[in-house]
């Protein structure tokens, strides 16, 4: 046995639990993976939750806490445990004993004091002599002792970096698999957008070429008969000025027939070109706007994000400001001129004209839209549920207020500082990202990036739209 410790310290391992990393004591085997376990041991690891299990070993998700007894592994524990006592006396006999450099006698006893091993002599030093010495059998189980507590801690510690590393390198894949998903759409959304302006343009260029090829031919036609009549023009003046040159006698000659003969072409309407062909034309000019249409589409879909959803928001009349007067299907609020006499329940703020949106958000991606036109001032943003509706409220995120307006003529995001805009915007789109802790907003009308919240601290709180409606000035949700 001496000479074959390694089969004989795997056979210890074997019959240890990797929970309490001491011999097992009812163990049990888990069917899905064929771990053993303590049974309690495996019953505190879980816990109460009733949520899906599993092994603390190999992470295998367990469907139900089946647990077979393993009464086989259980007599292998505990003949291990009666061989371990008989083995370690073996090894230790078998051992070369050490002696004391000083005096050449067996090392049997151990200084607490200075940590080491000493002879019978050593004790009865003046060195020693003050120390609290014990029999080193003593010691070395006490240390062993220590040892192992301090290896169990350190196993505990090593599974739950693994445990932490599975799950990072789980949800890291996650992520990269919802992005090559996100790719593959976006690319395909690119080659149907590609495929239907190609489709288009050839269409278009098509009519239009057929359109050429009719002006072309009316063209030549209509020069033609220009060129008659201007022959026919040409003959009738001369005509007429050889007319003029003539005795009075001669000229008064059937005059009455003459002039009749010439006054018709006089009458006829003037030759103008086909009218049909005019309106054939008129039909291409709307193609810019069209195409216009389809790019300012396209930049919509860019400027929104990835699978944003629209959200029909409606504003929630309970927490409007008494000063804010809604429509009737809530998609319009402006300030009126008198308070309204309206309850002051808890909802309703009471010094800033601020209204709520009445659809909240837990998660996801959401996006909507309002018309601010050109007014002297105006908010929008996201706040949480819990956000103070009495007294002075400042408009920033240390309040759970996330918005972008106009206040006496300067734009600025919350509190930050004023913000400089090429162009003052007429419709503001506000985009939340409630998982990634992102509130953005876009000039929609030119899908431009105005200003982003990023890393914002929603804590998995309900957010609302917020709005900011003051003196002389109104809102309008989009639908």
């Amino acid at each position: 046995m001496a000479a074959s410790g390694g089969p004989v310290q795997d056979l210890f391992e074997e019959a240890t639990c990797s929970i309490c990393l001491e011999y097992f004591k009812d163990p049990v085997i888990i069917p899905e993976c064929g771990h053993n376990f303590c049974r309690a041991c495996l019953i505190q690891y879980w816990g109460k939750s009733e949520a899906e299990a599993c092994c603390p070993e190999c992470r295998k998700t367990v469907q139900q806490r089946n647990l077979i007894p393993n009464r086989s592994l259980a007599n292998v524990a505990e003949k291990a445990k009666m061989l371990r006592g008989d083995f370690c006396g073996r090894k230790r006999a078998e051992g070369k004993e050490r002696v004391c450099e000083k005096h050449q006698e067996p090392l049997k006893l151990f200084c607490k004091e200075d940590e080491s091993p000493i002879c019978l002599v050593c004790e009865r030093s003046k060195e020693h002599k003050s120390h609290e010495v014990i029999p080193l059998e003593e010691a070395s189980q006490e240390y062993m002792n220590q040892i192992c507590r301090c290896l169990g801690h350190l196993r505990k510690e090593r599974e739950k970096i693994m445990a932490f590393k599975m799950d990072a390198e789980e949800e890291s894949q996650d992520l990269l698999n919802q992005m090559g998903a996100e790719m593959e759409k976006t690319v395909a959304e690119f080659r149907r957008l590609h495929q239907f302006l190609e489709e288009q343009e050839k269409r278009l260029l098509f009519q239009m070429a057929e359109v050429e090829k009719e002006i072309a031919k009316k063209r030549e036609e209509h020069l033609a008969r220009l060129s008659r009549e201007l022959s026919a023009f040409d003959s009738a003046i001369w005509e007429m000025e050889e007319k003029l040159q003539e005795p009075a006698s001669e000229l008064l000659q059937d005059i009455g027939s003459f002039l009749w003969r010439y006054r018709e072409k006089f009458e006829d309407p003037p030759i103008a070109f086909p009218p049909a062909l005019k309106w054939r034309i008129w039909d291409f000019c709307d193609i810019n706007p069209f195409l216009e249409g389809v790019m300012k589409q396209f930049r919509d879909t860019l400027g929104s994000g990835f699978q944003l959803q629209q959200e029909n928001v409606t504003l929630d009349p309970d927490t409007a400001h008494p000063h804010l007067i809604l429509s009737e299907d809530r998609k319009r609020v402006r300030f009126g001129d008198e308070e309204q006499d309206l309850p002051n329940n808890c909802e309703r703020f009471d010094k800033h004209p601020y209204v709520l949106g009445g659809e909240g958000f837990t998660g996801g991606r959401h996006f909507w839209e309002v018309v601010v036109g050109s007014e002297v001032g105006w908010a929008v943003g996201v706040a949480r549920k819990s956000v103070k509706r009495k007294g002075q409220i400042t408009f920033g995120p240390e309040e759970g207020v996330w918005g972008l307006g106009k206040w006496a003529g300067e734009f600025k995001a919350s509190s930050h500082a004023a913000m400089t805009l090429s162009k003052e915007p007429e419709r503001i789109r506000v985009a939340l990202n409630c998982e990634g802790g992102r509130v953005s907003f876009y000039d929609a009308d030119r899908a431009a990036l105005l200003y982003t919240f990023s890393a914002a601290p929603f804590s998995g709180e309900t957010l609302l739209p917020l709005f900011w409606v003051p003196r002389k000035a109104h809102l309008t949700l989009s639908d």
